[in-house]
């Protein structure tokens, strides 16, 4: 796939995301010369209620395997991009391929974390609190997903992101906050396969994937950096934390040699 010569980035998006969820920093990146490709997760690009019925156990090896599989038609090795829980799912690609470097923004816990925080348990405790949840696809609610995501960013924005959000897998949920009843052990990252640089972006007053769980994944890897931004939520994406993160990526880019014709 492409014959561009550029380097390629693959874009992970997270819980909820629909199509459209990487449009601008997929621009930002395209316009530094980088050959980006911004897949939906598996039955993201269906309206809601489809989805959910195609989705509610959906595995993250699942959506994981959708991107090795793309990874494996690229000519070069890719930067990969995770957000949230397309956090955790770039790490479990990245340790079954060959990539250039890894950037993770407030990525979701792998297995054997702490991620038992009272903001944490306040956003999920509904889902979790259903019979056989992990058979159930997860759907967003207006009031949970601005406390938990973005009090911080404008309403405006967080209410047109909210109209396209679609369903989430129930069983990927379980597999991330109940790993140790998960036999797959599907959200079990093995640190040691992933060699190349790594870089861990989190909001300081994130609240859905609280900031030591992004200190501690980048203290897993041997080469890796973390960057924490005051007074910044989960939104890392768009608007001004699109802005920022991209204040960071662009210089560890640029050491690392990270260039568009790399």
């Amino acid at each position: 796939m492409s014959a561009s010569g550029k380097q390629p980035v693959v874009l992970v998006a997270g819980t909820f995301c629909y199509p459209e969820a990487w449009d601008a920093m997929k621009a930002e990146l395209e316009q530094r010369g980088f050959d980006v490709y911004a897949p939906p997760l598996r039955y993201h690009d269906l309206p809601i209620l489809e989805g959910s019925r195609k989705m509610a156990e959906v595995s993250l090896t699942d959506y994981a395997d959708d991107f090795v599989e793309l990874i494996k038609t690229l000519e070069k090795p890719p930067i990969i991009i995770g957000w949230s829980m397309g956090g955790l799912i770039a790490q479990l690609v990245a340790q079954r391929v060959e990539h250039a470097g890894l950037v993770l923004l407030s990525p979701a816990p792998a297995a054997s974390m702490f991620a038992m925080y009272p903001s944490m348990l306040r956003i999920f405790q509904h889902h979790f609190a259903r019979w056989a949840f992990w058979r159930k696809p997860l759907i967003p609610e207006w009031e949970t997903f601005v406390w938990g995501t973005g009090h911080l960013t404008p309403k405006p924005l967080m209410a047109e992101i909210f109209d396209q959000l679609k369903a989430e897998s129930g069983r990927a949920y379980f597999e991330m906050s109940m790993w140790f009843l998960d036999k797959t052990k599907a959200s079990k990252v093995y640190p040691e396969r992933i060699k190349g640089p790594v870089l861990v972006i989190a909001g300081e007053s994130d609240r859905i994937v609280r900031t030591p769980i992004s200190r501690r994944t980048a203290a897993r890897y041997t080469n890796s950096e973390f960057i924490g931004l005051v007074n910044m939520d989960h939104m890392l994406v768009v608007g001004e934390g699109l802005q920022r993160v991209m204040g960071k990526l662009d210089p560890w880019l640029a050491a690392h040699g990270f260039n568009a014709a790399n």
